[in-house]
């Protein structure tokens, strides 16, 4: 009996160690999801806390205007010297060009110059193939103008089908 009475003591024992143990480890769980709960929380705070800031900012925020250039300044005069390449004119910020606007455009202004009416009238004169057929298909309407279009354009000049005579001006500026 007493070898049966200390074992069922020792498992009592047992018991309540375990008992005690089970405490312990709800205990320090339910302290551990408390601080994990803190945690998350602080974390939550701090996020929105910096999200007002940022939005506050972004509220407040305006652009600033770019510089003023001064108008003052003026674009150098750029020399080149005949024989080179025109690399100095490359840095100091001069376009390249083939062509000498200055000289040029006296020509072409110069006696009304060949270029001072660049119209069609101006150039190929009212009785030109082009105002020919735009007074002729000016008077079509509808569906029957791209078939008098076409038939124009198999005429041999336009207008006729037996043909005439074909004008050699070339209505062109020559620049020599």
């Amino acid at each position: 009996d007493s070898s049966d009475s200390s074992s069922s003591s020792s498992s009592s024992d047992d018991d309540d160690k375990d008992d005690d143990s089970s405490e312990e480890s709800s205990s320090e769980s339910e302290s551990d999801s408390d601080d994990d709960a803190e945690i998350i929380k602080s974390k939550k705070d701090a996020a929105a806390a910096k999200a007002t800031a940022a939005s506050a900012a972004a509220a407040a925020w305006m652009p600033t205007p770019p510089p003023k250039r001064d108008t003052a300044a003026v674009t150098p005069e750029i020399r080149i010297e005949k024989g080179t390449d025109g690399a100095q004119a490359l840095s100091a910020g001069k376009p390249f060009s083939r062509v000498d606007d200055q000289f040029w455009g006296e020509v072409a202004a110069k006696d009304g110059g060949a270029m001072a009416d660049n119209s069609y009238e101006g150039v190929f004169g009212s009785g030109g193939f082009g105002s020919r057929s735009s007074e002729k298909l000016l008077q079509v309407r509808g569906k029957r103008f791209q078939h008098e279009k076409t038939k124009r354009k198999r005429s041999f000049n336009g207008f006729s089908r037996t043909g005439g005579s074909i004008d050699m001006n070339s209505n062109s500026t020559k620049f020599t």
